[in-house]
């Protein structure tokens, strides 16, 4: 995919990981470097997500809570439903 934008073949990448258990996993590090040898990964110490990942922050938060927040009123939705049929 580099072709397609012009990079380099050599060309690196940084991706900033949280310190989630997963992304510090020795399997999960082995994997990456064998798979994509380009990209260096670091790791964003715990508590600084907010400035050093803003992506989670501003766009993968509020999607994901409203994700959390539609699956909760289905939950809710139906077991008032099952509750009215028990009446």
């Amino acid at each position: 995919k580099k072709e397609l934008i012009g990079a380099p073949d050599d060309q690196e990448c940084v991706l900033q990981l949280d310190v989630w258990l997963v992304h510090k996993s020795v399997q999960f590090c082995t994997w990456l470097d064998q798979q994509y040898p380009w990209i260096k990964y670091r790791f964003v110490p715990g508590g600084c997500t907010r400035i050093a990942q803003p992506c989670d922050v501003g766009i993968q938060c509020p999607f994901k809570l409203a994700i959390k927040q539609s699956k909760h009123a289905d939950i809710v939705e139906e077991l008032l439903s099952l509750l009215k049929k028990d009446e």
